[in-house]
């Protein structure tokens, strides 16, 4: 693994120059986070995280990773159209999970009803470490998880490598880095332009776009830049952001199963909320999610979708001979598998053998439950300590048993909004790859691509890395 070039030999001085310039160039290039204060008319502002430098990627695991989205896009796609292997492979492990239990509801209701919109659209991203566990000590390429719904940092990621190149440049290190070699990021116009897409194949420009976001959202500057990318490449579309609540509040659904909010029909509802328990503090929100499905209406995800993405569905694909079921191209089965990490179920026989493994070295492993929105992960001793007092095989069959990966560190910083450089530190980083799906049938895919990337960097000691309570930053790849 290469080591970022002259980081070690910029001066204290150095570095507390270059500080507020980072800080003023965020502020000025959208790199931001709404605060968290109680007043709702107090607009203030503090930048994202963001890391010192770029952080060095073998450009061959690079490239392996944007060829591959295109094969797990595909899979997931299919998945989604495949009922009974969603219910088959879900209900065991859903059914002491109250907030999976209540999606498969959700999902079972729509099943009953008929799916009113055959357009399946996915705004997708697979996160990855590189891994260097194995005996020769060669990194290689391994999936931590795939996302279905609400994949955020689009637009902020967008712009890190440019922040990257600016730095360089006022630290004169441009004797040291190839510009060049720094990995363009065009994540947003891609995105942007499925939107466009699956707006258009609904049929009727004076639909709007519901932005679904959560009442108290701080990550707006994010999600306006995806909104503003939206308006450029179509200035008639109108997108309209809104609560879950409000969806249950204010729209309706007609006898065709067309979608009103506020007496606009809505062609496109696009969740960027709904993916963790805390989307839904009242019956509200469920009635809302509920009504979106049933309509007619394209939805990012639907609930087919967002239910793909549960955690168990990766631990399934990784069997022997399910992804052979599923995918008919040899060739894309072995490029997904070469990204698999050990994955263990909990359920059964083979369960009592995993548990048993994982309290006799929990330090190898990851215990992963069946949700999105981070910080639900148990390590090392917390692992352990729950499958030896949990006696709910129920509830423990819900989650999934992962061989822990081993990154590479480096030397970096993370810059945040209070703290001062004093140094470098090693950190760890997570590559997640963007996609677009849309297709209209099981044999008729419209759009597949992989468009850009997200690279999260933490400190070594951190388990969990956070961008948005500053427990990681974002960066930006330098291929090598």
């Amino acid at each position: 693994m290469a080591t970022l070039p002259q980081t070690n030999k910029l001066t204290p001085s150095q570095l507390s120059t270059i500080s507020p310039k980072i800080r003023d160039w965020c502020s000025c290039h959208g790199l931001l986070m709404k605060s968290k204060r109680n007043d709702p008319h107090d607009y203030s502002f503090h930048h994202l995280p963001v890391t010192l430098l770029p952080t060095p990627i073998p450009k061959i695991l690079f490239d392996q990773a944007m060829q591959v989205q295109m094969d797990f896009n595909t899979v997931f796609d299919i998945i989604t159209r495949k009922t009974s292997f969603l219910s088959e492979n879900l209900k065991r492990s859903l059914q002491d999970d109250e907030y999976a239990s209540k999606l498969m509801y959700v999902y079972n209701q729509v099943l009953k009803e008929g799916i009113a919109q055959p357009i399946n659209f996915m705004l997708t991203r697979s996160d990855y470490m590189l891994d260097q566990s194995n005996s020769n000590n060669q990194l290689s390429l391994k999936q931590v998880e795939f996302n279905t719904v609400s994949v955020g940092f689009i637009g902020s990621s967008s712009v890190v490598p440019s922040l990257h190149r600016y730095v360089i440049r006022e630290l004169g290190l441009t004797d040291d880095y190839n510009l060049e070699r720094i990995a363009t990021n065009n994540c947003l116009e891609p995105f942007a332009k499925g939107v466009h897409l699956a707006w258009k194949m609904y049929e009727n420009d004076k639909a709007i776009i519901l932005f679904v976001v959560l009442p108290d959202e701080n990550n707006i500057c994010d999600q306006r830049l995806f909104e503003y990318a939206i308006m450029k490449l179509d200035p008639s579309i109108n997108v309209v952001r809104c609560t879950m609540a409000d969806i249950e509040e204010n729209a309706t659904l007609g006898d065709d199963k067309t979608l009103y909010y506020k007496k606009q029909e809505v062609a496109l509802v696009y969740y960027r909320s709904a993916y963790a328990p805390y989307c839904y503090p009242s019956q509200k929100e469920w009635d809302a999610l509920l009504l979106a499905e049933r309509s007619r209406s394209i939805k990012v995800p639907n609930i087919a979708s967002h239910l793909a993405g549960v955690k168990k569905i990766q631990q399934v694909l990784s069997t022997p001979g399910v992804l052979e079921s599923l995918l008919p191209d040899k060739s894309s089965v072995e490029r997904i598998r070469a990204t698999f990490t050990g994955l263990y179920s909990l359920e059964g026989d083979q369960g009592k053998e995993s548990i048993a493994m994982a309290i006799k070295n929990p330090e190898n492993f990851v215990l992963k439950p069946p949700r999105e929105g981070g910080g639900n992960n148990l390590f090392g001793e917390e692992i352990r300590t729950f499958l030896s007092s949990s006696s709910n095989d129920d509830e423990k069959s819900a989650y999934i048993l992962m061989d822990r990966i081993f990154p590479p560190a480096v030397d970096n910083c993370i810059i945040t909004t209070n703290n001062s450089i004093q140094g470098t530190e090693k950190v760890i980083s997570e590559l997640g790859i963007y996609g677009v799906l849309i297709s209209r049938g099981p044999n008729e895919v419209i759009s597949n691509c992989a468009c850009g990337y997200l690279l999260r960097t933490k400190s070594i000691s951190q388990n969990e890395g956070g961008v948005g309570i500053g427990a990681a930053g974002l960066d930006s790849v330098y291929l090598v």
